[in-house]
């Protein structure tokens, strides 16, 4: 058995090995509060494209213009708004924010964001989302906008995952998505590159899959990973502000059968954190299992 390890926003600081390390502590720590020993072998593979992902939502690229073959803006734009929406923030507070944040009178008066301030916008959120209350993983907007209106970008950190964690590797496999990497593996997961292999669980922690605004990048509605796995279980705390306290349902995705784990223990100072996703007892427990299959 083979555990895959797919990250999400906010991990350049990071080194592949501190994100297996860290992971891989929560897990076990989750399985030892609960007397689990593994008594089979397994593996751990863990992909990293936080860099690529870093780079390319950087202050270098803060005010990105359409047509300039990076960004497609609206797409990005509308995602930032409906966590904007969410959150309860008012135009005012946008607008007084964004001056703040040194987006121009003239962009401001035309109705903050334009276009060709996706970044910008994106850090004008995250001045205004703490005081709303809210826990959401620094960098998260900005990081998920960018992926989101980049369809290269989006490609490029598939294709370097597949390469990491997937090319000449065997199965069977876990597949465990946190975030942003819970998008990037489902879209993998559904795609025709890992056709016939073997995936008996799919582990989705603080996933945005059914935020509206990930509709468009994601695999026809309805489409069955391919192969279909055995079983998918996401976990969300319900306060997480990333996964906008959604659930993964037919109406996100197309198809039923996710299972919706909500007892998830809180880390008040991150809901998003993903140490206490993979300690929370029915998904160590998953996993457990998994591995002694």
């Amino acid at each position: 058995m083979r555990l895959v390890f797919v990250h999400g926003i906010n991990n350049e600081t990071y080194t592949v090995d501190d994100i297996k390390e860290r992971w891989l502590s929560a897990l076990e720590k989750g399985w030892q509060e609960q007397n689990l020993v593994p008594t089979r072998k397994f593996t751990v593979d863990t992909a990293y494209y936080a860099d690529i992902l870093a780079q390319a939502s950087d202050n270098r690229n803060a005010a990105v213009e359409m047509g300039a073959g990076d960004v497609s803006s609206g797409l990005a734009i509308e995602f930032l708004r409906s966590y904007s929406d969410e959150a309860g923030v008012s135009e005012a507070e946008l607008q007084a924010a964004a001056i703040a944040e040194g987006i121009p009178p003239e962009a401001v008066a035309q109705g903050v964001p334009h276009e060709g301030w996706v970044i910008v916008f994106a850090r004008v959120l995250e001045r205004l989302l703490p005081t709303k209350g809210r826990y959401i993983a620094r960098l998260f907007l900005r990081q998920a906008a960018v992926y989101i209106g980049d369809p290269a970008l989006a490609a490029k950190i598939e294709s370097t995952v597949t390469n990491q964690v997937f090319t000449g590797k065997q199965d069977p496999t876990v597949v465990i998505g946190h975030s942003l990497g819970s998008v990037v593996s489902y879209r993998m997961l559904a795609g025709e590159a890992l056709a016939g292999r073997s995936f008996p669980l799919f582990v989705t922690l603080g996933s945005p899959l059914s935020v509206d605004m990930f509709r468009p990048i994601l695999p026809k509605r309805g489409r069955l990973p391919m192969p279909p796995i055995a079983k998918w279980m996401n976990g969300r705390n319900k306060e997480d502000f990333v996964t906008m306290g959604k659930a993964i349902t037919k109406k996100s995705i197309g198809f039923e059968g996710v299972v919706d784990v909500t007892d998830i223990i809180d880390n008040k100072d991150d809901r998003h954190d993903i140490s206490a996703y993979l300690q929370s007892p029915k998904i160590a427990r998953a996993i457990f299992d998994a591995v002694e299959a």
